[in-house]
């Protein structure tokens, strides 16, 4: 992957402004198309609730729950998945009030994930039994990542969720490989996705 730096994010954009920062469907492979109720956005206007979730508190399950929607403190957010056939690709962009809160947001990250070794969570009715483990990650764009993978069975198949968190600035991006039943896609490789997430950004607040 491209090994140009980016600089740190700034600006406060919107959640309907981030969502023209997701990659579009010519990023992902043939097969591939966009889950219209995976889309998630803040919205138009900027957002100073204070978290709804506390990383440090939050259980396992509701956090593998609600990652990539809104209650995480953000100032703005926006998300969507890329489906295939028993593979996806997810992507996200929180944007926060200060670089501090994106840092901390991703290392509450981190420390959430050593203490969920093993927890139930329940999607679309059916229970799974998972892990979450956290390892440092590539640097992306000059910034450094963290790799959270959520590994488990649901419904008799495995499931794999392999996402790579990246602080920039007021911004987290993250991009995500899922596999259920199969092996998680490979490409584009997570640190692609976030490296043009980053570029994209880069290139709205500016047009901001």
């Amino acid at each position: 992957m491209p090994e140009s730096p980016v600089p740190e994010a700034s600006g406060q954009l919107t959640g309907s402004q981030l969502q023209t920062v997701l990659l579009p469907q010519s990023y992902f492979p043939s097969g591939f198309a966009l889950s219209p109720s995976s889309a998630v956005s803040s919205g138009a206007s900027l957002s100073s609730s204070p978290a709804q979730y506390d990383l440090a508190t939050i259980s396992c399950a509701t956090f593998v729950n609600h990652l990539g929607n809104t209650g995480f403190g953000e100032t703005a957010m926006a998300s969507n998945s890329f489906v295939g056939s028993q593979q996806a690709f997810d992507q996200v962009v929180y944007q926060f009030g200060s670089s501090a809160a994106a840092s901390g947001f991703v290392a509450g990250v981190k420390s959430l994930a050593g203490r969920c070794g093993s927890f139930s969570a329940t999607d679309n009715g059916a229970t799974g039994h998972f892990s979450l483990s956290a390892t440092p990650g590539p640097a992306v764009g000059g910034h450094p990542s963290l790799r959270l993978v959520q590994s488990g069975t649901i419904s008799g198949s495995s499931l794999t969720l392999d996402t790579l968190f990246t602080a920039s600035g007021v911004d987290v991006f993250a991009g995500a490989a899922v596999g259920l039943g199969t092996a998680a896609p490979a490409s584009p490789a997570k640190e692609t996705i976030v490296y043009n997430l980053m570029k994209r950004q880069a290139a709205a607040a500016v047009l901001g």
